[in-house]
């Protein structure tokens, strides 16, 4: 019975691969006959691109002209262009200025991100240290009975002291982190990227 089980698995399968096979070859012709149905093709060839340049657009090292040339040119021309081309370069020089104080904008608020994340890993490190500071005076409170009935209004008072201390460092720090996506939100208006902001 086992045996004509896996014969007629095998079989099935193999009649499976053969119509999955029919069925690729249908869909090879059916893509080659749609090919050459769209004839529109562009063909970049030389025939498309013209081989020969025109040389004489181009200028030759004989046919520019020397400096001296180029100084009497612009001694020649009219005060109101001169004046067009001082104006150019203050406009200019001007451009340079501003992305130079956008760049040093940048720089500031590259660093006072980078300080606010500092500082954002020193009170996440010492809230950490205060709450298992915490958690190791419970431990060792709760483990010692005697402990517990000779001091007990001490560990309460203590526990309160800890707890302000965590509050207020979870307080700073929740500051801190907002301060820090506030300084991000600048940058980004700045239009500076994320990956610069990170």
């Amino acid at each position: 019975m086992r045996k004509i089980l896996v014969l007629f698995v095998i079989c099935f399968a193999g009649l499976i691969t053969t119509a999955a096979a029919q069925s690729l070859a249908d869909i090879a012709k059916q893509s080659r006959a749609q090919q050459k149905a769209h004839p529109n093709t562009t063909v970049i060839d030389n025939d498309v691109i013209p081989s020969v340049v025109d040389l004489s657009s181009e200028t030759t090292p004989t046919q520019t002209p020397s400096a001296d040339a180029k100084n009497d040119a612009t001694d020649n021309k009219a005060p109101a262009q001169k004046d067009a081309g001082k104006s150019e370069t203050k406009d200019d020089t001007g451009k340079q200025g501003a992305a130079e104080d956008d760049h040093k904008k940048a720089d500031e608020l590259k660093k006072k991100i980078a300080d606010q994340k500092k500082e954002i890993t020193q009170l996440e490190r010492e809230v950490n240290v205060a709450q298992r500071e915490a958690g190791v005076r419970a431990a060792v409170y709760y483990a010692d009975a005697g402990t517990m009935l000779r001091d007990s209004a001490k560990f309460a008072e203590d526990s309160r002291n800890l707890k302000a201390e965590i509050d207020s460092k979870t307080h700073a720090l929740n500051a801190a982190k907002q301060k820090l996506q506030d300084l991000q939100e600048q940058a980004r208006k700045a239009g500076l990227s994320s990956s610069q902001i990170e």
